[in-house]
């Protein structure tokens, strides 16, 4: 892999810290209250963060705000070639935000697979 880039991807759960309504989803989508815990507990990049390799762009929301949720400050600060970028007016998955992250977006990839600049 020569590059990686994530937008409003989480680095840890924390299942006891979510919202009723973030917990009530996470069951009905994992099949459960046990399976979603489950799930919850393995979202946990911390050991995984070290370990990646390629160029990592990690883009979060300052709106995208949710408690239980550690956002990708961390997974960015852990990874060996991370850069974080935080849209602050932008929502979950910055969609109100384009303008202001998809160039970032655009300009790491190119540089990582051609090393040139967008």
């Amino acid at each position: 892999m020569a590059a990686v880039a994530t937008v409003s991807g989480p680095f840890r759960l924390d299942w006891e810290q979510l919202p009723p309504p973030v917990r009530d989803i996470m069951a009905r989508r994992t099949g459960g209250d046990a399976a979603a815990r489950e799930f919850a507990r393995h979202v946990d990049l911390a050991a995984l963060a070290p370990r990646i390799a390629a160029p990592l762009l990690v883009v979060d929301g300052g709106q995208d705000v949710i408690p239980g949720v550690t956002n990708g400050e961390a997974l960015a600060g852990a990874a060996p070639h991370g850069t974080y970028l935080s849209v602050p007016h932008g929502d979950h998955l910055l969609g109100n935000a384009r303008p202001d992250w998809l160039p970032h977006l655009a300009d790491h990839l190119t540089h990582a697979l051609i090393g040139a600049r967008a």
